[in-house]
């Protein structure tokens, strides 16, 4: 198995028989076969995703259209796909290329009416809603950290597939933040948290219609969480948050950033400790550092020293 993961090219088909084994072994009891079947199907939707359409933009004038302040969220799926968007926060900061390339925010999505066989393989597995659970309840039990190859696969599953298992992951994230047995509360956060994290970086060039869909149940869902969150599940939701925020134009995920400031006036050390990836997006977001520094100033003198020090930060 680990000798078959390293031999996924782009440039050599990968026989059907090769992906139903790797698929079949995200379910198998060995926890080393479940990881390079894991690792095998994050690399198979990479080699599977459609192309991207990338076009040249001459840059004009000053940069203060990159950040979230001048921004209106386009009402057309038309002004949506031809919106520049720039993930790297040092491009308009302290570098600022005449001319760059960007990929246009669209991307087809695999259907059932154009669907190749080795990619029918993974759509008809995941279709498969016990097949689901099962993976789920096996991935829990794979690592004690948030796993990079987990948010990799879901990411992946997201960006080719769609919507089309959003409802039957949505159904196993509650029922996993919803987890009474204590010895499997923490694994079930830690995979909820790397679910969470492929689906908003999978949905990268979806279509608006898709993203209301997404943030419609995303934001009930994470509100819940963060209001409930233990000090031993903090660690699975701040390396979902930095995943999502990482290398992201703030503007492409503004359902997230709006999300992020109903943090600002809270007082506890939960919101305020995961509010601090807005970093992430650096100097993009001028208005939202204005008012975190105005709540800031109240809470300097908090009785709680955790949130002093995270106020400070």
């Amino acid at each position: 198995m680990a000798l078959l993961s390293h031999l996924l090219q782009r440039n050599v088909p990968v026989s059907l028989s090769c992906v139903r084994t790797f698929v079949d072994f995200l379910r198998n009891d060995d926890i080393k076969l479940r990881k390079y079947s894991t690792k095998a199907i994050a690399a198979l939707c990479r080699l599977q995703k459609p192309p991207c359409i990338r076009v040249e933009k001459v840059f004009e004038g000053d940069n203060s259209w990159l950040t979230i302040d001048h921004y209106q969220p386009p009402q057309t799926q038309i002004e949506w796909e031809q919106t520049c968007f720039l993930d790297k926060t040092y491009l308009g900061y302290y570098a600022w290329p005449k001319v760059t390339k960007y990929a246009l925010n669209k991307r087809e999505r695999y259907t059932q009416e154009n669907m190749p066989e080795q990619v029918a393989i993974l759509y008809d597995r995941f279709m498969d809603k016990e097949f689901l659970i099962r993976t789920i309840q096996l991935a829990i039990l794979d690592k004690k950290h948030f796993s990079q190859i987990h948010f990799r696969m879901f990411k992946g599953i997201f960006r080719n597939f769609g919507l089309a298992f959003f409802d039957n992951f949505m159904e196993q994230l509650y029922a996993l933040i919803h987890e009474t047995a204590k010895e499997k509360q923490e694994g079930s956060h830690r995979v909820a948290a790397e679910i969470v994290a492929g689906m908003i970086r999978g949905s990268k060039h979806w279509t608006l219609e898709m993203l209301d869909k997404l943030w419609s149940s995303l934001r009930p869902f994470l509100t819940e969480v963060c209001n409930n969150l233990h000090d031993d599940l903090r660690v699975h939701w701040y390396n979902c948050f930095a995943c999502i925020t990482t290398n992201r134009d703030p503007r492409r995920i503004y359902q997230f950033i709006d999300f992020l400031r109903t943090f600002i006036n809270k007082n506890d050390a939960t919101h305020w400790s995961l509010l601090i990836y807005i970093n992430r997006f650096g100097w993009r977001i001028p208005s939202m550092w204005h008012d975190v520094i105005e709540s800031a100033k109240t809470l300097l003198d908090h009785s709680s020293p955790i949130v002093r020090t995270l106020v400070a930060k």
